[in-house]
């Protein structure tokens, strides 16, 4: 029984409790009940957490009172969970935007979906994460698209193309996290060449190899003040998102490579 709630001191959470009691006024004491808690502090639940759940029960004693999603180093009750699992048929299309608050990111993205929706048959779905203080910290922007109805109701974990919009977040974020294999990767970066590749962290670089991930990186920064857009790197970053992914016919990009 998963219940999105915690009740310290309880026999366990409410739905649980419930069950429980119900089983045994039908005098089905025998049968094994298992509680747990998901969801907890409005954290996503993923597929991969519930095969976590199912893979606790399948043990020959399975753990009681767990939590999946969170990382509990204090009592110790998560349960292990594996990598996150491609949902969806061969049409869905997963991408995550990693962006500065104010930069444009969320908004064009917004619009994207927008005109992906109106310009296409396509199924859309949007998510945007970020503290309360948008302008100038980290946001997210997670979007998918599809021939056929979206029913994912979580942020996108497993995506097939992922945009870093500002090039510290490479030392600061795990900005490859999940990407597919096959995948696209679009940075924003005033490195060029050699620079680019001795810049770039050790372990980022070993996940586009093994991962065989196809890189692009433009200037947008420097794109965006020669046009006289300041530091509003939305517009460009968006054309180039369109002129790699193909989800709808662009004209040629400029300074993607």
């Amino acid at each position: 029984m998963l219940d999105r709630t915690k009740e310290p001191g309880a026999n366990g959470e409410p739905l649980y409790l419930d069950v429980k009691d119900a089983l045994d006024e039908l005098g089905l004491k025998d049968l094994l009940v298992v509680g747990g808690r998901y969801g907890l502090g409005s954290n996503d639940t993923t597929p991969a957490q519930m095969l976590a759940v199912f893979e606790n029960l399948a043990l020959p004693e399975p753990k009681n009172h767990f939590t999946v999603g969170i990382n509990d180093d204090i009592t110790f009750t998560s349960l292990p969970v594996g990598e996150e699992i491609a949902m969806g048929d061969a049409s869905l299309f997963q991408a995550k935007f990693y962006g500065l608050g104010a930069d444009g990111t969320v908004g064009a993205n917004k619009n994207s979906v927008k005109i992906i929706g109106d310009t296409t048959d396509k199924y859309c779905q949007a998510y945007f994460s970020y503290d309360s203080k948008k302008s100038g910290g980290f946001t997210c922007s997670h979007l998918r698209f599809g021939d056929e109805p979206i029913h994912s109701t979580y942020l996108v974990t497993t995506p097939n193309f992922v945009a870093c919009h500002v090039q510290a977040y490479l030392h600061m974020y795990d900005v490859t996290r999940g990407l597919q294999d096959g995948g696209t990767f679009l940075l924003n970066t005033i490195w060029e060449g050699d620079e680019l590749v001795k810049n770039l962290p050790n372990k980022v670089k070993k996940y586009f190899a093994d991962h065989k991930i196809k890189v692009y990186y433009i200037n947008a920064t420097k794109i965006a003040q020669e046009i006289g857009l300041g530091n509003r790197t939305n517009t460009i970053l968006q054309s180039a998102f369109f002129r790699i992914t193909a989800v709808i016919p662009v004209e040629e990009g400029r300074g993607c490579r």
